[in-house]
Formats: structure tokens, C-alpha cells, sequence
């Protein structure tokens, strides 16, 4: 018997379904949340807490069994999630089109057998090139060109990681309309990941002061927003708590544990990536240790039904925070990479240009490491206020990344970092860090629009065959350079001037069309051809004295014939 069905669009309100209405439901497409109501007979004084034992199993489990086409076959447990009085969800997210059957499976004689059946339909080549990320979850790509080093969709399209931070965008009191425009704004630059902390402390308090009384009205308009997001094509990568001084103490290992737990439940199928935690290991773990940390991210891998990429936030060098203990690292893949559960490396070299400067050293030692595993800057220095982190700082630390061969790369900037909102009846937020006025938008930020550049610059090409080499670039301060030798070359000019490009791998009838572009203007400013079979010479068009304004480039060759 049917009780109540109902699916999740993408824009995340649900359109409820009454029995009388379908016995089959319809989804819009595969990978897109599909959300199951049911009512509870048993009452708890606080269901989240005494329905999810730290160590038990979930109140309600409903079973996923696709009958017919590619679907067929296929089966997923899903764990049901307390939503408010006596109500139960469970979400799935299918992954084939047909037809699917669901049946709840619990304790409770209201959840007991609840069951019925919907329809997923395929999305059609249109409504993919509309909204990538209808091509599935992001996870690591296991097989082409380069195994273990870029990610890619469920459908084996490659995905680019070009992120932005919107780390406490979940708190009360944001506006939809300024988060819509904020997603609006990342989605036509071409970003595809917002970081975001979906937390029960920091500043996202979702689960209260005592860490167990949940602010539900919140929970449900930080879906709205994750529902919206991928709705334009972007995946959040989620993370349910920020280390802190003495979080062993303040939270303690089984409410962080259970949060976590009531997390991947909740939001399993939406297009995210988890972060086990935020700056993880500062204050010396939170106190509680290496081990919590890594038991945490081995049980987010075990109540995930999808299997979405795990990955951590790093806590850099040089912070008090940081340095006590032993605790500081330029990379997780230093501590963790050979996790099991651990799906990528990620670094946070940002707040200076010290650390600025360290970023192509320290994709680089995480490239190095095997088995391979994807790598990616996920901090980096905060264009807090215009020219607080020069343009072409943030410039070089991104094309550095990639072309040392990052995975991806995350900017972060103006309001958008904490989610201050540009209004100025509103008391501005005070911290140690510059802020732009409130009566100042920042979201077109020079960084932004650098960082929308790359996206779109590196999308228009088959990034993900590039590998680093630098020996391919002689008599240059710092040889940034990507390739397939013989084929493609990208090589990043930070100082302008000139440089020599190794083409002897190919013959010297094999011609190269050769483009320079201004990344201060984001164009192209000359182009033209050369062939290979030797060392060639290339002379970025504008430099001192004939140009007094200082400009870092971009080389891009690609093989004519």
C-alpha cells in the first residue's frame, strides 16, 4: 500500500503524489532525488537522537529494486531520515532509467511494508548539455588516459573542478534570491563545485547548541539551496563539521559521529562529494585524534549507497591553530592518502603569498605519490577586497595547479567566502580579515573572472589527457607547462618575456598553431604557426619597454596536421 510518495526537482520542492493519484510515479531522470514520506506510529522525545544509536542501525531502510529496462536488476538500501514529528524520508537517486519498486523495511508498524513503485525516463543528449551534472556523481576516474588523476561523471564524462567557497552559505538568515544569484553567476563562469558546510558547528549550527536539538526550518532551506545548485549544473562538496579548539570536549566523538551519519542519509542523493571535515586537523585534531578522523571517513564510505567521491580539508603550515601538536600539513595526501576510503588530496595554500607561491611544489608532491589519486588546491588566497590577493596571484596559482597537474582548483573571494550579503542595512560581519563595503558586489571580482576564463578555456579542449611538463620549457624562471607531447602544449608565461618550447618529439613537417592569450584581458591577442622537430622561441606580444604594464600569459599549441 502506497501511503504518500513524493520526488525532489531539481529546484527542491517536493511535488507531492497522493495514492490516488498514480500507482507509478515519474522522475524527471536518473541521478535525480526521488523522496519517499511515511509516517511513524512510535513517538521519541527526540527521534534524531534515539532513533539513530551511535552504532545502531537506521530507524527505517527502504530497498530500491529496478524492474525493467536498464534498471533492471539493479538494488540500493537506502536509510530513512527523522524529518520532523512523526515523519520519515528516505531519498534515492537512481542510476538507470525503468522502472523502480520501493519497499520500507522497520521496527515501527507505520513504516513497516510501506511500499509502491516509480518511473525513471533517460535524459535526452539536450537536457544533459543543458545541466551537466545530469551526467551522474562525481567520482575518480578509474580507466582512459590517465587513471587516478581527474574526475569524472557516473557516465564517464571528465569533470573539471573549478570551485568556489561558500563555506557557512547553510546558516540562517541568507536569502534565496542572493544565494540563486550567487549560483546563477558561478554556473555561467563556468564553476562546477561550491564548497559548503552543511555543519553542526562553526557558524552552521544545524543541529543546535547541545548538538542535538535540529533546526529543521534551516536543514530545509540548505536543501533548497544544494537542490538549486545542481539544478544549474553544480556539485556541492558537503562537510558536516569544521575542526575547532577542544571539539572533542564541546561535541565529543558520538554526536559528531551520528551528525555525520544523519548527513549522508539526508543528502546521499544529491549531486555532492564529502569532506570528512573542515580544517580537520586543526587545534591538534580537535583533540580527538588521527584515528577519529579516519574512522569518520571510513564510515562515511560505508553509509553512502552511492559511493560519492570522500575527501578531507586541510589545515596548512604556519596557523597556531595549525602548528599545535603535530598536526600541521601542506596536503592530506601527507596523512592520508593511502586510506582506502580517501578518493583525492586536497591542499589549502591560501592567506599569503608565501603559501601562494608553495602551490605548484605542493600539487607536485602529491602527483608524485602512488597509487594516483586525483589532487586539487581547495583553499586558496581570498580575494577578500579587491586587491588584497593581487589578480595575478590568483591567476598563477590556479593555471600553476593545473598545469602541474591538479584536478582541479577552488577560488575564493569577496562576500561570497562568508556569505556576507551585500545590503547595507545589514551590520557588516568583523573579523581580522578585509572585507569589501556591504554596498560593494563582489562577485565579478578580476579573480572571478580570471578563474571563469580557465573554466571555460580548458573545457573548450581535452584537459584531462594533459600531463605536467615542465622540462619542455628551457631558459624561463619558472617552467609551468601541460602536454601531449607532440599534439597539445599549454605552457604558463607568468613574467611575459620570452621562452624556448621543446618540440623535437615531432617531426619538422609537423606544423602547431600557436596562440598567445592576455590573461588581463582574457582574449586572445596573437596567434600563428610553427613547426616542430626542434627547440622553437616565442616572445609574448607586449613586454617592457615597449609595454610598461606587467602581464602574465597563457601559450597554447595545438597540432595542425
Amino acid at each position: 500500500m502506497i501511503k504518500r510518495i513524493a520526488f525532489v526537482v531539481w529546484f527542491g520542492l517536493p511535488i507531492w503524489i497522493s495514492p490516488a493519484a498514480a500507482q507509478v510515479a515519474r522522475t524527471a531522470g536518473p541521478w535525480q532525488p526521488f523522496e519517499v514520506e511515511m509516517t511513524a506510529k512510535t513517538a521519541f522525545a527526540n527521534p534524531y537522537v534515539e532513533a539513530l544509536p551511535d552504532g545502531g542501525k537506521p530507524y527505517v531502510t527502504v530497498a530500491f529494486t529496478g524492474l525493467t529496462g536498464e534498471a533492471r536488476g539493479k538494488r540500493y538500501a537506502v536509510a530513512g531520515f527523522w524529518d520532523g514529528g512523526q515523519t520519515w524520508k528516505a531519498r534515492f537517486a537512481p542510476p538507470a532509467p525503468g522502472e523502480w519498486s520501493w519497499s520500507a523495511s522497520s521496527a515501527d508498524p507505520g513504516l513497516q511494508g510501506v511500499s509502491g513503485r516509480f518511473e525513471c525516463t533517460a535524459w535526452s543528449d539536450a537536457e544533459k548539455a543543458a545541466n551537466p551534472a545530469r551526467h551522474g556523481f562525481v567520482r575518480v576516474a578509474k580507466s582512459g588516459p590517465r587513471p587516478g588523476r581527474y574526475f569524472e561523471y557516473t557516465d564517464g564524462t571528465p569533470f573539471l573542478w573549478i570551485g568556489d567557497t561558500w563555506w557557512p552559505w547553510a546558516r540562517r538568515g541568507i536569502p534565496f534570491e542572493r544565494a540563486r544569484q550567487v549560483i546563477d553567476d558561478r554556473s555561467a563562469r563556468g564553476f562546477t563545485v561550491g564548497q559548503m558546510m552543511f555543519g553542526a558547528n562553526s557558524a552552521v549550527r544545524l543541529a543546535g547548541r547541545d548538538f542535538s536539538t535540529l533546526d529543521l526550518e534551516a536543514i530545509h532551506d540548505a536543501e533548497r539551496f544544494i537542490a538549486y545548485a545542481n539544478s544549474k549544473g553544480i556539485t556541492l562538496w558537503i562537510m558536516p563539521w569544521w575542526s575547532a579548539n577542544n571539539l572533542v570536549q564541546t561535541a565529543g566523538p558520538e554526536k559528531m559521529r551520528r551528525w555525520t551519519r544523519y548527513v549522508v542519509h539526508r543528502l546521499a542523493a544529491y549531486n555532492v562529494i564529502w569532506n570528512v571535515g573542515g580544517e580537520y586537523n586543526m587545534y591538534d585534531y580537535g583533540g580527538l585524534g588521527l584515528p577519529f578522523w579516519k574512522d569518520l571517513g571510513a564510515r562515511i564510505r560505508q553509509e553512502d549507497p552511492f559511493g560519492h567521491a570522500i575527501g578531507v580539508h586541510n589545515t596548512p603550515p604556519g596557523w597556531s591553530a595549525g602548528d599545535m601538536g603535530d598536526s600541521a600539513q601542506w596536503s592530506t595526501g601527507s596523512v592520508l592518502h593511502n586510506e582506502p576510503w580517501l578518493d583525492f588530496n586536497g591542499s589549502q595554500a591560501g592567506h599569503g603569498k608565501w603559501r601562494n607561491e608553495l602551490v605548484p611544489t605542493i600539487i607536485s608532491w602529491d602527483y608524485a605519490r602512488t597509487p594516483p589519486k586525483p589532487t586539487l588546491i581547495t583553499e586558496t588566497w581570498y580575494e577578500f577586497a579587491e586587491g588584497s590577493a593581487p589578480v595575478m596571484d590568483v591567476r598563477f596559482a590556479a593555471w600553476s595547479a593545473m598545469l602541474s597537474g591538479a584536478a582541479g582548483h577552488t577560488y575564493g573571494g569577496g562576500h561570497q567566502w562568508w556569505a556576507d550579503i551585500p545590503d547595507p542595512s545589514l551590520t557588516p560581519r568583523r573579523d581580522s580579515w578585509p572585507r569589501p563595503p556591504l554596498t560593494v558586489d563582489t562577485l565579478d571580482f578580476p579573480g572571478a573572472v580570471s578563474i571563469g576564463f580557465l573554466a571555460k578555456f580548458l573545457k573548450s579542449m581535452e584537459w584531462w589527457n594533459l600531463e605536467p611538463h615542465p622540462e619542455l620549457v628551457l631558459e624561463y624562471p619558472q617552467p609551468l607547462a601541460a602536454a601531449i607531447p607532440g599534439q597539445e602544449y599549454l605552457v604558463f608565461a607568468r613574467y611575459g618575456g620570452r621562452l624556448k618550447l621543446d618540440l623535437k618529439s615531432t617531426a619538422a613537417s609537423g606544423q602547431f598553431r600557436f596562440t598567445w592569450i592576455d590573461l588581463t584581458l582574457s582574449k586572445e591577442a596573437r596567434s600563428g604557426t610553427v613547426n616542430g622537430g626542434a627547440m622553437r622561441v616565442f616572445q609574448a606580444p607586449d613586454d617592457y619597454p615597449g609595454n610598461l604594464q606587467y602581464k602574465d600569459w597563457l601559450l597554447h599549441l595545438a597540432r595542425v596536421n
